[in-house]
């Protein structure tokens, strides 16, 4: 008579002669797959999590970003009296600085001597590149209710987060408000444009 048993990994038969090893069992239990398939759950929660978790710093960074070169804008402007890139007093203060018109606006030639000015008045320490793209200045038109004001922008941002931004500082409407967007937050990207 044969009885089968199995042990570990192995199947036997016992016979008159004692217990011979048969074969080796091949492959996994219901019990290890179902281990190993939770596991590989828990990874992919904890991957998209951590991009949840990632996107959500950098939103706050382009937040953050924003105001700190607000603040510095209108820092500069309570110590000097000029806004910068705008400044018509830079070269006397600074030789070799070039100079804006002072009219209040900052306009596309003067748009590259905003960081200049800020740095040289100790506001900030260098252009910065934002967690998506670059920042630009220049002064537009804000609406009826806005009217015409300078800006600090910030390129490349997604479109999604653009509005999450706009709804978070302002009305969420791409195109209305202090805060606005190049084209609808439908976009892949946008331009942000925040007014100083």
């Amino acid at each position: 008579e044969l009885d089968i048993f199995i042990k570990n990994t192995y199947i036997f038969k016992v016979n008159e002669g004692g217990i011979m090893k048969v074969r080796k069992k091949n492959g996994f239990t219901l019990v290890e797959l179902s281990i190993v398939l939770i596991i590989i759950g828990l990874i992919i929660v904890a991957i998209l999590r951590g991009q949840t978790l990632i996107e959500n710093a950098k939103v706050t960074r382009q937040i953050r970003d924003f105001q700190n070169v607000s603040a510095a804008y209108y820092a500069y402007y309570d110590r000097y009296g000029f806004y910068p890139g705008d400044d018509s007093t830079a070269s006397s203060r600074w030789p070799g600085e070039i100079d804006g018109n002072g009219n209040g606006l900052i306009e596309s030639g003067e748009a590259p001597n905003v960081w200049n000015h800020l740095m040289r008045g100790g506001f900030v320490q260098g252009p910065r590149r934002g967690p998506y793209g670059g920042y630009l200045f220049g002064n537009m038109n804000f609406g009826d209710d806005f009217g015409i004001g300078n800006y600090v922008a910030a390129t490349s941002i997604p479109g999604p987060v653009g509005e999450r931004i706009d709804r978070k500082n302002d009305d969420g409407i791409y195109n209305r408000g202090l805060i606005q967007a190049s084209a609808s937050y439908a976009q892949d990207t946008v331009t942000l444009y925040w007014k100083l």
